[in-house]
């Protein structure tokens, strides 16, 4: 994330419904980042997913369907104060619903 003087990062896109993910994909640019939040967060449990790069999770998402020892180790997870922090350090967010 950026820092005070850092510049912005591009876009943060948070994905509420998985199958809205090919269309993410088709906008996706370098700096991007994506937050998993509601039904999306099962698609961090998916080996064929493929997401891209950096991604978080909403921990709040994940513990609601039971998917805390299923998620992935690489895979951060942000509750609410990290969601802000994520969206204060890119220029612009996007939500996929």
């Amino acid at each position: 994330m950026s820092t005070s003087g850092d510049a912005p990062l591009n876009t943060l896109h948070v994905l509420h419904d998985p199958s809205a993910l090919p269309a993410l994909r088709r906008l996706w640019s370098a700096g991007d980042s994506l937050l998993l939040a509601g039904a999306a967060v099962t698609l961090a449990c998916r080996a064929d997913a493929a997401l891209p790069s950096p991604c978080h999770a909403c921990v709040e998402a994940v513990r609601a369907r039971g998917l805390s020892t299923r998620l992935p180790a690489h895979m951060a997870t942000v509750d609410a104060a990290g969601w802000v922090a994520l969206a204060v350090a890119h220029a612009r967010s996007v939500s996929w619903s």
